[in-house]
């Protein structure tokens, strides 16, 4: 792990058991501990991909259970998780965006709400119009363009369809697109921003 965090500016980050997973960047400088589930991604189109709804869904339905709270497991959440395989640079492009928009959304409302990442999310579950909904469902949209899914089937069916037909690609030695910006895409500096938890 800290061989490929290494060579990233930063890397992508949430607590290993959850209520809810808030990623987050951190500067390839600091040393995560065992508590924390790392992602070795430095790019906005990864961090829209698992901060999106699509990835929520299946991480509730895959992950372990500590009493009320959710442990994240790389072997059973995030190895199984299909990305989407045909993306177009404009609809990475989008996800980018829309990802970065939630961070900055974040980022204000911490400095009007005390308790951290985890008070601003249950705002979500507050009735009502709220700018972090509202980033957020500008993100979902994107990545669900992404993927080709319809926002009116059964999100969960249609991530088990495609896990499905990657999974068979992948034992008949097809290509698939693995998680992270894809090869397609070209060089993913443009991806790349700043922000981060510096040490």
């Amino acid at each position: 792990m800290l061989s490929v965090i290494k060579q990233l500016p930063r890397y992508l980050a949430c607590a290993y058991v959850t209520k809810r997973p808030v990623f987050m960047f951190v500067d390839a400088g600091v040393r995560p501990s065992n508590l924390i589930q790392v992602f070795g991604f430095s790019d906005d189109f990864s961090f829209g991909m698992l901060q999106s709804n699509p990835h929520w869904v299946w991480f509730i339905t895959k992950c372990g259970k500590l009493a009320e709270r959710f442990r994240y497991s790389a072997e059973s959440v995030f190895d199984t998780f299909p990305w989407p395989q045909d993306p177009t640079t404009k609809q990475i492009n989008a996800v980018a965006v829309a990802g970065r928009e939630v961070r900055r959304v974040r980022g204000e409302a911490l400095k009007s709400i005390e308790g951290g990442l985890r008070a601003v999310y249950r705002t979500l579950e507050l009735p009502g119009k709220h700018p972090l909904k509202e980033a957020h469902a500008d993100l979902d949209a994107a990545v669900l363009d992404a993927y080709g899914f319809s926002a009116k089937g059964d999100l969960l069916k249609q991530l088990l369809d495609l896990n499905k037909k990657v999974a068979g690609r992948i034992a008949a030695e097809l290509p698939v697109t693995a998680p992270g910006v894809p090869a397609s895409y070209g060089d993913p500096t443009p991806l790349i921003t700043s922000d981060c938890i510096r040490p």
